[in-house]
């Protein structure tokens, strides 16, 4: 019985191990693909390999080990990086804000629905344990809806500057960083109303919000 329960503790950590060795290895593969793409100058006399290379790495981690058709894939996105760089390194970033962002408008929009509890108020349970005060519990849910609202109109910024912004580069403004700077911006912001609209509460600090945000995302227990 013993030996059994060693090898199955053992079996389990080496199964953890290599998951997060090959979790670690793609999210290095598409990191560096998005690097290489990214931050090469479109100017550079090799841009276009580091395009075709960085598109190859990141698909490669994206369908590795979950799609048969992977070997196909690869290939012909290099080409296409190959032959027309700048506009595959458009299509890139398009593509990466707009996973993104959906991804985090996913999260909030879901939890808004009924029956579920609003992403903002699961943090701030986390935080100060439930149940919530009711007026701390009507402001969380407001504070979900308004970042639904904010990834939306991040979502559909580019395509709105592109129609209608003077300057013929501005749709390029959220994916160069716009849209990260908006988003500091707005939570400090939010942090100053919290204050002003809850009163003599034992509000978080910036610290509890990032172990309430990886106890919520990341599904661990809050230390």
């Amino acid at each position: 019985m013993m030996i059994g329960k060693v090898y199955h503790s053992l079996a389990s950590g080496l199964s953890f191990s290599k998951r997060w060795a090959t979790r670690s290895w793609r999210l290095v593969l598409l990191l560096g693909g998005v690097g290489l793409v990214s931050l090469v100058p479109e100017s550079a006399g090799w841009s276009a390999g580091c395009v075709c290379l960085g598109l190859m790495m990141q698909l490669a981690a994206l369908l590795s080990g979950r799609h048969p058709g992977w070997f196909v894939f690869v290939p012909v996105v290099g080409v296409l990086g190959w032959y027309a760089p700048a506009l595959s390194r458009v299509c890139d970033q398009l593509a990466i804000y707009g996973l993104m962002l959906w991804g985090m408008l996913w999260l909030f929009v879901r939890s808004l629905r009924r029956g579920q509890v609003p992403l903002v108020t699961r943090l701030a349970g986390v935080v100060h344990g439930t149940p919530l005060r009711a007026d701390v519990q009507r402001y969380t849910v407001g504070v979900t809806w308004a970042w639904s609202i904010f990834f939306t109109l991040a979502l559909l910024a580019p395509l709105m500057l592109w129609l209608w912004a003077p300057h013929e580069r501005a749709w390029r403004w959220p994916l160069e960083g716009g849209t990260g700077l908006a988003a500091v911006v707005f939570f400090a912001v939010e942090m100053i109303i919290r204050r002003l609209v809850i009163r003599h509460y034992d509000h978080s600090t910036l610290k509890q919000n990032f172990m309430a945000g990886r106890a919520v995302f990341m599904r661990k227990d809050l230390k």
